[in-house]
């Protein structure tokens, strides 16, 4: 199933979901683990500016190990679980124990509705339509993240943000096709190290897009807010860094000067963006989706795996089967 066709029905899914309304002051809390981690991090980054409602993002093995810095007395929570495969052993442990908290309401969102998660959690968002063979999440990350924007978007009653998160699906597919323009970047670059740099909801991104490059090459790479790459890690760039901007409109005259002090050190850059050509780097992508800078995140995402998978092929590895990974991560907890 392609990332449009899949978005697709997760937008079909998710329109057709009775969303429960909270008659008094509820915190949400996102959670997962790696990669759904990350998730969590642009979802409650969007859930929180389309909803006004306060909203965080924890890995979920805090809420076990220091629930008293997660949660407050006397007040209400919602989180929100994430996790493709829903057996996740720190998914597992922080929802029973929080199972019965009164004051804390679950929601799991998962590629697995059979899924222990999903039966411990109060109400479910089940992808079951997404199926992964690889060890790398790619599809699932993707749908996950746009199941939670058409939630949010839901909740709040917001017909503006609706409407511009129906356009994804058909979007979504043609920056697929566009984003094999990575093969020609990587092939033609020379790097020892990678840096992801991302704002507001786009920092989420710019971890996993460090993630899936450690996960597919081993590549060294690291991942910051626009802003906090000037103080002390711009001081690592040099010939062999390639830095990969996520470009917003509210970032973009920012983004200018940030990229100039870049190139000035001698990296080169590769930004994605919307209409991003009127900024100066080596490679400017242009997403073309006049949609707003929350809406069309998951359009950026084709770019970075792509980006990833063809930097694997490049150093002969295995783009599916990262050495030391499995699927599904299983530990033993106390």
């Amino acid at each position: 199933m392609s990332q449009g066709n899949a978005s697709e029905k997760t937008y079909q899914i998710v329109s057709n979901m009775n969303i429960p309304k909270e008659n008094i002051e509820v915190n949400y809390l996102f959670t997962g683990c790696g990669t759904s981690y990350y998730i969590a991090i642009s979802a409650a980054r969007y859930f929180q500016e389309i909803t006004g409602i306060q909203a965080n993002a924890v890995p979920a093995s805090e809420i076990f190990l220091h629930e008293k810095q997660v949660f407050t007395p006397h007040k209400r929570y919602r989180v929100v679980s994430i996790s493709r495969s829903g057996t996740t052993s720190e998914i597992i442990t922080a929802l029973k124990a929080i199972k019965h908290r009164e004051n804390i309401s679950t929601l799991a969102v998962t590629c697995n509705s059979d899924a222990e998660m999903a039966q411990l959690a109060d109400d479910q968002i089940s992808l079951d339509h997404i199926s992964e063979k690889s060890v790398v999440m790619t599809q699932s990350f993707t749908n996950m993240l746009y199941a939670i924007q058409l939630y949010a978007a839901r909740f709040a009653e917001n017909t503006e943000a609706l409407k511009e998160l129906k356009q994804v699906p058909k979007l979504l597919n043609e920056n697929v096709s566009h984003a094999h323009v990575m093969k020609d970047i990587v092939q033609g670059a020379k790097a020892e190290r990678f840096i992801f740099l991302g704002a507001g909801i786009y920092n989420g991104l710019a971890k996993e897009g460090t993630l899936k490059l450690k996960e597919m090459t081993q590549t060294e790479c690291e991942s910051y807010s626009n802003l906090e790459f000037r103080h002390g890690p711009i001081s690592i760039v040099d010939e062999e860094t390639v830095v990969v901007l996520f470009s917003t409109t509210k970032m973009s005259e920012i983004d200018h000067t940030l990229l100039h002090d870049i190139k000035n050190n001698g990296g080169k850059t590769i930004v994605i963006g919307d209409l991003a050509t009127d900024l100066t780097a080596d490679h400017v992508i242009n997403i073309g989706s006049n949609l707003s800078d929350e809406a069309r995140a998951t359009l950026y995402i084709p770019y970075f795996q792509l980006l990833a998978y063809y930097q694997s092929i490049k150093l002969g590895l295995n783009p599916d089967q990262p050495r030391n990974l499995n699927q599904v991560v299983k530990i033993s907890l106390p």
